[in-house]
């Protein structure tokens, strides 16, 4: 698997010769480049001028690398990502389609309940609050109570101050930026795991084809918001190439993934992995979910 998250905010050209991605930068001093594709992980697609040609994209596909475009506010808008190629796509998806209501209860608490727990690592690391993790325990099956957004309440109003998360501040723009990149991510190993991903555990949105990337990617969120409360430059108007860079090297914080650590773009690919044991065999502990390094 590709390891390597490329950023391109320049005029260019992205092309591919002899199986690696070469890059023709466009009225500047840059210098050409050239990176091997089974080395690349994810494209992010920056500026207006860029052009890719569509045999880099048919080889996207080939290679399991996932393709960002962004918008005029360089927020990720558009993800291209492999069709399936799982050998085991057909059976695999009709286990998914036939999920008891009872077993995606169970994973909707699980998800939660570590949900909570790293936002209160989160927590901890910042402010030494202890409290948070109250939570975990009154989450019922399916979440009944709706703990999590209780949860969320406090955990918002302790992280930042003053914050509402859908204001238009660098901070939901750093947010936003971050999920989009997780999100991305795992939309390409739920497909390269047989998975559908409109098919969702807890979320059912008929107008959503990301159903079940919604759920996954909970546990993973506090990570994210852990990374933007650590920047040094929210107080500047918009997110720099800088803090840009710097959210997509996410992927490549390390998390706690059993008993091993790993790469949260790894962590990504084990969750989807995991998540299909779980139901093959209708147990919810098959599922593993991202913790952080030093958290229980």
């Amino acid at each position: 698997m590709g390891y390597k998250t490329l950023l391109f905010t320049n005029p260019c050209k992205l092309k591919v010769k002899n199986k690696q991605l070469c890059c023709q930068f466009k009225d500047s001093e840059d210098v050409d480049v050239t990176i091997p594709l089974e080395d690349i992980s994810t494209i992010i697609l920056d500026n207006f001028q860029i052009e890719v040609t569509n045999y880099l994209i048919s080889m996207c596909g080939e290679y399991n690398i996932t393709m960002f475009s962004c918008s005029s506010k360089h927020q990720p808008n558009i993800v291209l990502n492999p069709f399936y190629q799982h050998s085991r796509n057909t059976k695999i998806s009709l286990n998914q389609i036939n999920m008891a209501e009872p077993f995606k209860k169970r994973i909707w608490q699980k998800i939660v309940k570590q949900k909570i727990k790293n936002q209160s690592y989160v927590l901890r690391i910042l402010f030494d609050y202890n409290d948070l993790e109250y939570f975990c325990e009154k989450v019922k099956s399916g979440d009944t109570t709706n703990i999590e957004s209780q949860a969320a309440r406090k955990y918002w109003g302790i992280l930042f101050e003053n914050f509402k998360r859908h204001d238009q501040t660098k901070h939901n723009a750093a947010l936003d930026y971050g999920y989009a990149i997780i999100r991305g991510t795992l939309s390409k190993f739920t497909a390269s795991s047989g998975l559908i991903p409109c098919i969702g555990i807890h979320h059912c949105n008929e107008l959503n084809s990301f159903n079940l990337v919604e759920d996954l990617i909970e546990a993973f969120r506090p990570i994210v918001d852990l990374a933007v409360a650590k920047m040094n430059t929210l107080e500047s108007q918009e997110l720099s190439k800088s803090d840009r860079g710097y959210l997509l090297n996410i992927l490549n914080n390390q998390c706690r993934y059993k008993n091993e650590s790993i790469s949260v773009q790894n962590a990504c690919e084990r969750i989807c992995q995991t998540f299909v044991k779980s139901m093959e065999q209708n147990n919810v502990k098959m599922l593993e979910l991202p913790k952080f390094i030093g958290g229980k």
